[in-house]
């Protein structure tokens, strides 16, 4: 179920990106975002709302301490947002959201290593390392080429960054899941920050224009099938799933993207196609259970396991506190 509504995020996301592609310049880019992120937070908070009141004595449990984990989720989840913004300022948003995507799997493993999440395994590693180069040589396709420069340096060091925040959302997203955090609790309270900087970066553009208005009904509507719902699907899936496995699946949207927008824009490069298909399979490769997951002793889920697995979580929470 997680890993389905990670791919039902991607494919969301993905085609909806497609279909509009060309449709807004960057500023129509950061309204429909602000939209979105502002509708999930005012769709969400009235469904937690609802569902409060609604349940009943016996099954309203008393929420499990994470304001914390939501405050910082607030934080790195506007951080992720503002990085990937200001470096399109000297990259293509193409190249931009490749990259920020094909970081994803190393970064999840690389903050392993500092003791957060879990640890990757041997074919883990191989597949970030096999997919941060094909999904860079698809950025540059796609981008068809960039510049070198320092304004080139500087807007991947951003994006890098942005890549690193999505990672470490990745991996808060499901030490709350193993705080029992329903996905409704953390969508209400996630994207506060995240809007309201947004709102700011775009009135130091000048605004959406003088048409905001009248374009606020259709950006609401397509904030919902771009942002809104891919967003909380995403959501359900990375507080259930291994970080690893949502950051692989993520891999593939920069590229499913491109082949959304070839069906409804026409358009198409076989060099471009093949890449795109050579990461997408790594990533289906990287998601399928191996060996190591799948292996299980006989006579070994007595009393030791549960409770080496309980140490293990156990001493993961902490390094949240």
């Amino acid at each position: 179920m997680p890993i389905v509504c990670i791919i039902g995020a991607v494919v969301l996301q993905a085609a909806s990106y497609g279909y509009i592609s060309g449709r807004f310049d960057s500023s129509g880019s950061l309204y429909l975002a602000c939209v979105g992120f502002a509708s999930a937070a005012v769709i969400f908070n009235l469904v937690h709302a609802v569902r409060r009141r609604t349940a009943s004595a016996a099954d309203a449990a008393p929420p499990r301490p994470a304001g914390r984990l939501l405050l910082l989720m607030n934080i790195v989840t506007a951080v992720t947002f503002l990085g990937f913004y200001a470096s399109l300022a000297w990259i293509p948003s193409a190249l931009a959201s490749g990259v920020e995507a094909a970081v994803g799997p190393l970064a999840v493993a690389l903050l392993a290593l500092t003791g957060h999440g879990r640890r990757a395994s041997p074919r883990g590693w191989l597949a970030a390392v096999l997919l941060i180069a094909l999904g860079a040589a698809v950025a540059v396709s796609l981008s068809g080429g960039a510049s070198s420069g320092q304004g080139m340096l500087l807007g991947l060091a951003l994006v890098v960054v942005a890549g690193f925040g999505a990672s470490a959302l990745a991996v808060i997203s499901g030490e709350l899941g193993r705080r029992g955090v329903d996905p409704v609790r953390t969508t209400a309270h996630r994207f506060h920050l995240t809007y309201l900087a947004g709102a700011a970066l775009l009135m130091v553009q000048g605004g959406p224009g003088e048409q905001w208005a009248q374009q606020l009904p259709a950006m609401l509507l397509t904030g919902l099938a771009a942002v809104t719902a891919p967003l909380f699907l995403l959501q359900v899936g990375i507080q259930r799933a291994d970080s690893m496995i949502a950051m692989v699946l993520l891999t593939t949207v920069p590229g499913l993207t491109y082949l959304a927008e070839t069906v409804f824009h026409g358009g198409f490069d076989e060099l471009t196609f093949a890449l795109i298909v050579g990461l997408i399979a790594v990533a289906v490769w990287a998601a399928l259970p191996g060996r190591e997951r799948s292996r299980r002793l006989p006579h070994s889920s007595g009393s030791r396991t549960p409770s080496a697995r309980t140490t293990v979580e156990s001493t993961e929470a902490a390094r949240f506190r």
